[in-house]
């Protein structure tokens, strides 16, 4: 156990059985020790972003920029400047305002619509990854070469994704160290929690929206979410799929996010189907109790 020394705000190795004092002393040092990696982290993503913009954008401006990397910034880099302004301006100050007070840094995070940012930059994420694998890795390592830099582009693209996944661990950490009498602090962390996953789904749903293809029904976000209970197809590369419903089995036709593999199987994938020879019937295949394998392997 340990117990915080207020003076040196250092945490010490406990003697003997600790109080009920020395018992929320140490609660609140473990907060605070989350906080402070939480801050200080922080600082290192603001530098990041700071780094690329001021480093790599400038790039973009050279006159050997390769044809195909002409006109595409917000391509290869997404929202970055947003997600700097944002971080730089106000979500540091306020996560470095909350080192006295741990468990303010819920409300820190519940209070921003900017972390909606997150979502785009995901969804554009791929998009950059090809344009920078096709026609950018050369180019810019040359830069990188320049900086004498370990890392390289695609490496610090890839820092807000790890980011977000990264506040959620630590607000987790967070609701693990308070007491369960603590509820309106605990729902707080919650609501936090579940807002940083949200923006992480969000941000693979838009991905989904736009792998959905040849499809004549317009797929909202919010079907698409509600309709996240993932299923295994199964069908063979020869045969479309087919369905069980309220008139029997019929056969569809329809594009899957993710293709069969050898096996014949579509797994964990979301698919829109549309029933073949009824031109005004779609269906979500939601159900794994409504699908129905055909063909034995």
């Amino acid at each position: 156990p340990l117990w915080e020394d207020r003076r040196t705000r250092r945490c010490h190795p406990l003697s003997g059985l600790p109080t009920q004092g020395q018992v929320g002393n140490l609660v609140f040092c473990k907060l605070r020790h989350i906080v402070e990696e939480m801050v200080n982290t922080e600082r290192e993503y603001v530098r990041s972003l700071r780094y690329i913009i001021h480093h790599y954008f400038p790039e973009m401006d050279r006159g050997d920029l390769p044809q195909d990397l002409r006109g595409k910034r917000s391509v290869v880099f997404g929202n970055l400047e947003k997600l700097l302004d944002f971080h730089n301006q106000f979500f540091l100050k306020e996560l470095e305002a909350c080192s006295k007070h741990p468990l303010r840094v819920p409300h820190c995070f519940l209070r921003h619509e900017q972390f909606g940012l997150y979502a785009l930059y995901s969804k554009n994420k791929p998009k950059s990854d090809a344009l920078l694998a096709n026609h950018g890795h050369s180019f810019f390592r040359r830069k990188q070469l320049e900086l004498g830099d370990k890392m390289d582009l695609s490496s610090y693209l890839l820092k807000p994704v790890q980011r977000m996944s990264k506040y959620a661990l630590l607000l987790t950490d967070l609701m693990k160290e308070v007491g369960v009498a603590q509820e309106a602090e605990l729902a707080a962390l919650q609501s936090a929690t579940n807002m940083v996953k949200f923006q992480l789904r969000h941000g693979n749903d838009l991905l989904a929206m736009d792998a959905i293809r040849d499809c004549d029904v317009s797929v909202s976000a919010s079907q698409l979410n509600a309709c996240r209970r993932c299923v295994t197809c199964c069908c063979t590369r020869t045969s479309a799929p087919e369905i069980l419903t309220a008139e029997g089995v019929e056969r569809v036709s329809g594009s899957g996010l993710l293709e069969p593999d050898e096996f014949g199987i579509v797994s964990h994938s979301l698919m829109f189907v549309k029933l073949v020879g009824s031109p005004c019937r779609n269906s979500w295949i939601q159900n794994p109790d409504e699908l129905q394998k055909l063909n034995q392997f």
